[in-house]
């Protein structure tokens, strides 16, 4: 049984990305949503009750932050491992087999194509639910009808926090077969649209610098305001 690490209000499963990825193509978390924790979703947890209620109905935390990892290291219950969505996005269509079977929701079905391409991959059923989507109950409820009728091994929620976690939530409610994982922009960097940082840049973690630069108008917010709450949320985490 894997270690958990308590920390930030979730349990971190603390797992290798191989040992996950096989787990998932082999069926063994079907029916079980997944989620990679970072910054912002920490800081949503604790300011955010309808992300809340979805996130903690997730049934593995796998760490996708190098910021918390640093940050548990001094004073909390440490968290060692460190799996990047993008990364475990990437090693589950590098080893899918040809019979594994795929839903998207979100991306362009350009993306799409190029993943398919790029992939060799033949099995991927793609809706791409329109702006504004999570505010609309039909449009919500179009995105879950596409999933239960385009049955799937995995399904792939690729439409941004907190909007992603909420229909991962609602479809486990349903009792959908396949392992939920909540990816966010994990498509784009794998086609390209979307650059990750150099390997010394993560390193150092400052790759939130580096994605700030490419996208300031969109990620300024995320990372220079909203970001900065997570040091509040760090201190009462010491003293409890």
């Amino acid at each position: 049984m894997n270690k958990l690490t308590k920390t930030f209000g979730l349990s971190f499963t603390e797992i290798k990305l191989s040992t996950l990825g096989s787990a998932i193509l082999a069926g063994d978390h079907s029916g079980e949503m997944i989620v990679t924790p970072n910054v912002d979703h920490i800081v949503r947890l604790n300011n955010d009750t309808l992300f809340r209620d979805s996130y903690l109905n997730a049934d593995l935390f796998v760490n996708d932050s190098r910021i918390l990892r640093l940050l548990s290291s001094f004073g909390l219950n440490k968290i060692t491992s460190l799996i990047p969505g993008s990364d475990l996005t990437k090693w589950l269509f590098e080893h899918a087999s040809q019979n594994t079977q795929f839903t998207i929701i979100g991306a362009s079905e350009e993306t799409i194509s190029t993943v398919k391409s790029n992939f060799s991959l033949v099995h991927i059923n793609h809706y791409n639910p329109p702006m504004g989507f999570i505010d609309n109950p039909s449009e919500v409820n179009k995105c879950l009808d596409f999933c239960k009728k385009n049955t799937a091994d995995i399904y792939f929620f690729a439409v941004g926090s907190p909007r992603q976690e909420y229909l991962a939530s609602r479809l486990k409610g349903q009792g959908v077969e396949g392992a939920l994982l909540c990816v966010g922009a994990s498509i784009l960097f794998l086609t390209g649209e979307e650059k990750r940082a150099p390997t010394y840049i993560q390193k150092a973690n400052m790759e939130w610098l580096f994605r700030l630069i490419q996208n300031p108008r969109r990620l300024a917010k995320r990372y220079l305001i909203d970001g900065m709450k997570i040091f509040p949320i760090y201190i009462r985490e010491l003293l409890k």
